[in-house]
């Protein structure tokens, strides 16, 4: 079994069982036609998660023949038996991305943030990051893609998609981007730690993280010494659930 291309959404439900049962229904899409059986594989914990999230794998068969070379859907539930207090909610990884949902004190879906707006403490760089673009902007864009908009001295920038990575790290999820291409003169990429964050009932919650722009020297003869380094920026964030039009 392989890990599908991208998970999409999350849908959790309480079973009213005794004791209670935690549903875990996952959409997402695979890169092509014919992949099957697929399910959510968890991870096996010696103890419990200390924050309360637990990980699963999203897999399936890949083709084993040709098949239709177009992104298609697919979709796996896995039912939780025993569910205690500790759990808090679910992350799913896929092979491109990873996607969060947490269940608020009464053991049920909580609302998740669809907007993080950051900014430095002289308000020299702000950033607004979209973890799946309210709506699609271009031919080429599904509705699932991240958009993350970059407000700083290196100019006014944009990235949506694939011009954006994104990787689930001890320290939370780490985005990138690159600002300025490494040519003869160097170039300068930016790294931001978003760690996960409930908003519980709220519309919207503080929290402080960090960013780090990291510069390479370009081109240089006979080098000597460290090839990259590194500023680090103090960000003030806010994560939002804004209405979706």
């Amino acid at each position: 079994m392989e890990k599908i291309l991208e998970v999409a959404e999350i849908e959790l439900a309480v079973l009213e069982s005794f004791p209670p049962k935690l549903r875990i229904t996952a959409s997402g899409t695979v890169p092509t036609g014919g992949w099957s059986n697929p399910k959510l594989d968890p991870y096996i914990y010696i103890q419990a998660p200390p924050n309360g999230i637990y990980d699963f794998n999203f897999v399936a068969d890949p083709p084993e023949g040709v098949a239709t070379q177009v992104i298609s859907p697919i979709e796996a539930t896995f039912s939780m038996e025993n569910l205690t207090s500790d759990v808090k909610g679910v992350r799913i990884h896929a092979s491109q991305n990873s996607k969060t949902a947490l269940l608020d004190d009464s053991g049920q879906p909580d609302r998740q943030p669809n907007r993080f707006t950051l900014s430095d403490r002289d308000k020299t760089t702000r950033i607004v990051f979209f973890p799946q673009a309210l709506t699609p902007l271009g031919a080429t864009e599904k509705p699932s893609d991240a958009q993350l908009e970059y407000h700083g001295v290196e100019g006014e920038l944009v990235f949506r998609g694939d011009e954006i990575s994104e990787e689930q790290t001890i320290l939370g999820l780490l985005i990138s981007v690159i600002l300025r291409p490494n040519a003869d003169a160097g170039g300068v990429d930016f790294a931001l730690v978003l760690p996960p964050v409930n908003i519980g009932g709220e519309a919207r919650q503080e929290f402080d993280t960090i960013g780090i722009k990291i510069r390479s020297r370009g081109r240089v003869i006979n080098p000597i010494g460290a090839e990259l380094t590194y500023e680090v920026l103090n960000l003030k964030g806010v994560a939002e659930d804004i209405p979706i039009l």
